[in-house]
């Protein structure tokens, strides 16, 4: 049974300013006028381990790793992970390929929750699956701080999250603030 988060993450969010609005191109390159940038709490030792508490209690499973699509989520891999008496454990992107940092491995069999600040588009969650089916291990779920997609499952995998907050997303040739002549801004890795 699900518990209700021991945080609220909104207060927590805009307390940190973490909502910001303005014009922004997001690494999957569509448009939007807010973004949520969530290392605006997650650099805070304190809140990053409630908010691990927080994302470990959307599932009541035994979890062997912790994984982060990308190092930017390393905190959170391991403040899960600290919660869930797991491993943590991050990828890289090498040459547009997610793979797993140095020595780190996932061993056949293992459960393992995939852990993310904000999806929208689910790109990331897609290839962490991949990968860690590739390895012959179970992808048992993906908490997410933020779901700008209000998915609830990629594929068969359950999709949780603290936040959902959807926004209402632009290709850049349609895109409202593009025509305005707003400034653009990048934000994230592709």
């Amino acid at each position: 049974m699900l518990r209700k988060p021991k945080i609220d993450i909104i207060s927590v969010l805009e307390e940190n300013e973490a909502f910001i609005d303005g014009h922004f191109e997001l690494p999957c390159g569509l448009h939007v006028q807010s973004y949520v940038d969530t290392a605006a709490v997650t650099q805070y030792p304190n809140l990053a381990a409630k908010i691990g508490e927080a994302l470990g209690d959307l599932f009541d499973v035994r979890v062997d790793a912790v994984f982060a699509p990308t190092p930017e989520n390393s905190i959170l891999a391991q403040e899960v992970a600290r919660f869930k008496n797991a491993r943590a454990l991050f990828a890289t992107d090498a040459g547009g390929v997610m793979q797993l940092k140095g020595s780190m491995k996932i061993n056949p069999g293992e459960n393992v929750l995939i852990v993310d600040n904000v999806t929208m588009t689910c790109r990331k969650v897609r290839e962490a699956i991949s990968l860690i089916q590739m390895m012959k291990a179970n992808a048992v779920g993906a908490a997410v701080i933020v779901d700008r997609s209000s998915t609830g499952a990629v594929g068969n995998i359950p999709l949780r999250s603290l936040l959902s907050y959807p926004l209402d997303t632009y290709e850049p040739e349609v895109c409202p603030m593009c025509k305005a002549g707003t400034k653009l801004i990048k934000k994230g890795a592709k």
